[in-house]
Formats: C-alpha cells, sequence, structure tokens
C-alpha cells in the first residue's frame, strides 16, 4: 500500500513509453545509522552567494561579469561608446543566463511516491522518484543521509532509506542540475515540493526472547477478561436439567420435537494498560543522557534523549506483543491523560490492533512533556491514573518509567494490594544506584526490570 505526496497530485501522469526508467541491479540504500557510508563536502562558496543565488556562476560566468564591468569602466576613462556598448552585452549576456536558470526552479513536474507503508525506525522504506521532461535529477534527502541519488529524465528511479530515528522527515524538494551552452552557468536549483514521510519508533521482536515474549503473556496474566461484554454470542443446544424454563427457545422446540434452550456466551476483550513516563524531567535530568533532536516536519524540532527513545522502542513492541494476542492496549501517561484515541465500540480483535496501530502511530510524534500535573512529592501516578487502576486489578499493567525514587517506589507498593498482575520497567542511567528501589518492590510480587541508560532494546533481551 503506497502513498502519495499532496503537493504531486498534479504530476502524476505516468513518464512517456519512450522515457528511461533507470533501474539499477541493485536498488540504491541510503542508512542515516551509518554516518562512514559517505563524506561530508564543506562548500567554499560564501553564504551570501548562497543566498542570493549568485554561486550558479561558473568562473567563466564571473569573468564574463567582470570583463564587462572592466570594458564599461574603460569605456568611462576613454570616452568609447563601442566598449560601453560590448561592456553592457557580457553583462547582460550572463545575468540573462543566471535569470533563465533560476526561472526553471518548480517548473519541472517530479512525483515522489512512497511505496511502502508507514515506516518505522530500522525498516526499510522504498521512494520512487520520476519526472517526465529532459533534465538531471538529483533528490534532496535529510542531512543525515547524505548526497541524495541523481538520474537523468525523462524517467525516475527507486531507492530506500532506513531511518534512524523516529519524527516527520522531509523529502525534498529534488534539485535540477542546470547549466547553460556558453558555461556561464553551472549548479543546482531546487525543483518539486517537500513531501513529509511519518517515522514510527523502532519495533523489537520480543516473541523470540523468553524473558518478556512468554512470560507476559502466560499464566496469571493471559486468562483475564474484562468483564464488560463486547457482544454475546447465542446458541441453541438440549435442554438439560437444572436450566431455567425462561431459556426455552420455544420455535426451535417445536421444529426439533425436543425442548432446546438458549445458550449465551458472553466474549470479552481482553484489557491491558500500559503507563509510559513522558515526563522531560525524568529522561533528560543527568549529563549522562544523550540529548536528540526527533524532526517534526516544517515545526521546530521535538527534545528527546537516547533513553526515552529506548523506552518507546520497548512500549511498541511490549503493544505489539499484547495486540498480537487480542489485548486492546489502554496508553495513558503519568496523569492519567491517554496517548492514543481509543475505539471501545469496535470488536474484540479489530479494537486490540486498532488501538496499537494508533498508538505506534503517534509514537511519530510524541513528545515528551515539561509541565507536568500537581501531585504529591511521594506519588508518581496523578489521581486519573490512580483512579483508572482500580479497574484494573485482574488485567496485566505495564509500567515504563524514567525514573523513580525510594519514597516514590513505597508509594508504588501499595498499589501492589489494588494491582495484581504489573510488570515494571525502570531505565535509569545507574542501575546499581536503585537497589533499595528494586528491593522495595521486589516484595509486591510484580516484576521488575532495571535497566541500564546505555543498553538499546536490542541488546536489552539479547541476553535473555
Amino acid at each position: 500500500m503506497g502513498w502519495t505526496s499532496k503537493t504531486s497530485s498534479k504530476n502524476c501522469s505516468p513518464a512517456p513509453p519512450s522515457a528511461s526508467w533507470h533501474r539499477m541491479e541493485k536498488t540504491p540504500r541510503f542508512d542515516s545509522r551509518n554516518a562512514l557510508s559517505w563524506v561530508r563536502s564543506e562548500r567554499s562558496t560564501p553564504a551570501t552567494l548562497r543566498r542570493l543565488r549568485l554561486d550558479l556562476l561558473t568562473v567563466r560566468g564571473w569573468c564574463t561579469l567582470g570583463a564587462g564591468a572592466l570594458l564599461m569602466f574603460f569605456a568611462y576613462l576613454f570616452g568609447r561608446h563601442e566598449l560601453m556598448a560590448l561592456g553592457i552585452s557580457l553583462i547582460v549576456l550572463a545575468a540573462v543566463s543566471w535569470g533563465l536558470a533560476l526561472g526553471l526552479r518548480g517548473r519541472t513536474r517530479i512525483q515522489r511516491q512512497v511505496l511502502s507503508t508507514v515506516p518505522s525506525v530500522g525498516e526499510v522504506c522504498r521512494v520512487r522518484l520520476s519526472c517526465a521532461e529532459s533534465a538531471t535529477i538529483q533528490e534532496r534527502l535529510p542531512e543525515s543521509f547524505g548526497p541524495g541519488p541523481k538520474f537523468e529524465a525523462p524517467g525516475g528511479l527507486d531507492y530506500e532509506l532506513v531511518f534512524g530515528t523516529r519524527g516527520i522527515h522531509q523529502l525534498g524538494p529534488a534539485q535540477q542540475i542546470v547549466s547553460d551552452s556558453l558555461g556561464l552557468i553551472q549548479g543546482m536549483v531546487n525543483t518539486g515540493e517537500t513531501m513529509d514521510v511519518p517515522v514510527r519508533s523502532e519495533l523489537i521482536d520480543l516473541h523470540r526472547f523468553a524473558s518478556l515474549g512468554e512470560q507476559m503473556l502466560t499464566g496469571d496474566a493471559r486468562h483475564s477478561l474484562s468483564t464488560t461484554a463486547d457482544y454475546y454470542d447465542v446458541a441453541i443446544r438440549d435442554y438439560q436439567q437444572g436450566d431455567s424454563i425462561r431459556q426455552v427457545h420455544w420455535k426451535a422446540s417445536a421444529r426439533q420435537g425436543k425442548l432446546m434452550v438458549r445458550q449465551e456466551n458472553h466474549v470479552a476483550t481482553a484489557q491491558a494498560l500500559l503507563i509510559l513516563d513522558t515526563a522531560f524531567d525524568h529522561w533528560c535530568h543527568s549529563g549522562v543522557d544523550l540529548r536528540l533532536s526527533i524532526p517534526a516536519g516544517a515545526k521546530e524540532d521535538l527534545p528527546s534523549s537516547r533513553r526515552f527513545e529506548t523506552a518507546l522502542s520497548l512500549a511498541s513492541s511490549i503493544g505489539l506483543c499484547y495486540a498480537s494476542s487480542g489485548y486492546q492496549l489502554s496508553v495513558r501517561d503519568l496523569s492519567g491523560a491517554p496517548l492514543i484515541s481509543e475505539h471501545p465500540q469496535a470488536t474484540s480483535d479489530v479494537a486490540a490492533q486498532s488501538n496499537f496501530e494508533s498508538f505506534h502511530a503517534a509514537t511519530a510524534v510524541l513528545a515528551l512533556s515539561t509541565g507536568g500535573t500537581e501531585m504529591a512529592a511521594s506519588e508518581i501516578f496523578g489521581d486519573g491514573l490512580h483512579k483508572e487502576l482500580l479497574g484494573y486489578r485482574d488485567e496485566p499493567v505495564i509500567m515504563i518509567l524514567g525514573e523513580l525514587t525510594m519514597i516514590q517506589a513505597r508509594w508504588l507498593a501499595t498499589l501492589a494490594r489494588t494491582v495484581r498482575h504489573a510488570e515494571i520497567f525502570i531505565l535509569v542511567a545507574h542501575p546499581e544506584r536503585y537497589s533499595d528501589v528494586h528491593q522495595e518492590l521486589a516484595g509486591t510480587g510484580w516484576k521488575i526490570h532495571l535497566i541500564p541508560a546505555t543498553m538499546g532494546a536490542e541488546q536489552m533481551w539479547g541476553g535473555a
């Protein structure tokens, strides 16, 4: 299922049959995580010239302008009209070539199409770039990818991207290489428009790790079902001693010639609650945390840290495990505010997958919160979340936290009387400093994980 740039609806005409489609033996792949795959070349052109687009002038173009200005100066000194005309002609020639090159900006019709579904971090995203006019086109990729692919139009090419961070990444505008027959102009001008590509958080296959994939979805936590029916499955069976007379299905009994009763089977969706700590101070509070900037398209970048990105990847991976097992996932922050728009009216399988997809899609733009709700120093959850936990006594609850003090751990341990099945992941810079916290929570019967901040999600379960 592919999707196309909104800005290229007028440019969707297919390339003519005679156009060459640039298909290489191996589709070029650009991986933003591999910083050694390309070398950044510093531009020697002054920034002022680039801003005015005077960098399009070649050495010959600058010499032509200089010669024209010099001839005009000599014409002024010696009063020679023919020198003045020649000088003006050289300047006009260079200026016209420069103006025609700038006039090509946005004129070339470019079509850009993402052939893959909405990608996640680490997944291969296939993109198609095409142009129906004669031109030399080079794609512009986000800076972390390096120089983009180049092709001769009419035609196009396919290329692959592997994103190293989540967010809204921008592709384009593409650049057209322009030149003139006199050699006065040589450079690239923007053509076409940008395209936003949302990239979701990374997914790790936790099913292959026994420490998480099996323990969470088996045993006591797996059997628990919501007490609210999604629907009732009605069936007809033979009458048995003890059945109420009100359950007799008289029409079916008349057809079968014996007493038949109506049986209503309660069909419910398994519920699970995922609590994700999104407080900025809990993830970016020490010098150990590697700060990151998450692209947000045309908006300002979102602040984050490597530790929070690991936590978000873990949350998405756990959510996928539960959704695949039929759990309808609710996602809350520490205040109890929902991080996704839920679909309580949907039936079980649809609701489970829909809620996870909503959460995973939201991770592309999920930002850390800088202002939290007012709560006591000993409490880590807001009143709204505290009340909601009352409805998850026999349901699995997963907590992913970035900071937990000893006094908060004692308060959290008191919830063991309310929540029976909980699994807590605490991602901290120095796990050895949290031995008391771990010991306090270990007495609850919950599963407690202290995870070092330097460990990625893949490494986290690699040794399980």
